[in-house]
């Protein structure tokens, strides 16, 4: 199909109304599968695969972030440290060299990249601009087509939970997978965190919408536990949440 659009690009529009789009569960599926996949690679040296992963690193934390400022206000800048993670203790890769374990991962790692960035477009309210698209994208003309099309389709709530989706399949890996994972995925997700926390502000208090108190309240829990993850460079998630505290937090009660 790639190859039909470049030759006859007039039928692109054509093309693209005709894919249906996924449901939030069947995109939400493939992310929780391509993450067991990711997560069912990394070789334990006692062979227990997965269920080893709330032994081998921890998804949240009590790390803090340094606020920045930035054009959004409430310091949601780029984060300042190094994408990095710390080295794995010997114990938590039984004593394999990471260069081995890395390349290992590494097609698990790009099918997981690969299944996000591929049902991202259905569920963003981010408007790509060319130089965003050709940095997050290699097929960035049909990704930005795709995203045009259905930007006002996907409710609040659905892009929330596709989002959390995406975080949650990251902070279940160990520290080594993440590491490799969040220098890829970060970047585009603190950009769709932000652009979803600035329909919300739209809809509440600029067109006078309102939100169930029971999906607001999944929002808060969802946001407050990704606040405290740390390593990485995912301390932005703490200052997503305090933009959406800042935007919306008083339908919970809440202010900065």
């Amino acid at each position: 199909m790639t190859s039909m659009l470049r030759t006859q690009p007039s039928l692109k529009p054509l093309i693209l109304s005709l894919i249906p789009r996924p449901s939030l569960d069947t995109a939400t599926q493939a992310i929780a599968q391509a993450a067991k996949k990711l997560l069912d690679a990394f070789p334990y040296s006692n062979g227990m695969g997965g269920s080893m992963a709330s032994h081998t690193s921890s998804a949240f934390g009590s790390g803090s972030s340094g606020s920045t400022s930035s054009a959004y206000g409430y310091g949601f800048g780029r984060p300042s440290s190094s994408f990095g993670g710390q080295p794995m203790a010997a114990s938590q890769t039984g004593g394999m060299r990471e260069e081995y374990i890395r390349s290992r991962l590494s097609p698990h790692i790009s099918e997981y990249v690969s299944v996000c960035f591929s049902y991202l477009p259905y569920f963003s309210n981010l408007t790509l601009s060319t130089e965003q698209g050709q940095r997050y994208s290699e097929n960035q003309s049909h990704a930005s087509a795709l995203q045009s099309q259905h930007k006002d389709r996907s409710h609040p709530s659905e892009t929330f939970l596709f989002l959390h989706a995406i975080i949650s399949g990251v902070l279940s890996q160990p520290s080594l997978t993440r590491a490799s994972l969040i220098p890829i995925l970060l970047p585009r997700l603190r950009d769709e965190w932000i652009a979803w926390i600035e329909r919300v502000d739209e809809v509440v208090n600029r067109q006078g919408g309102m939100f169930g108190h029971e999906t607001v309240k999944t929002w808060e829990r969802g946001l407050d536990e990704f606040a405290q993850a740390h390593g990485n460079g995912v301390e932005v998630m703490r200052e997503a949440r305090d933009l959406w505290v800042a935007k919306v937090g008083w339908l919970v009660g809440r202010q900065v």
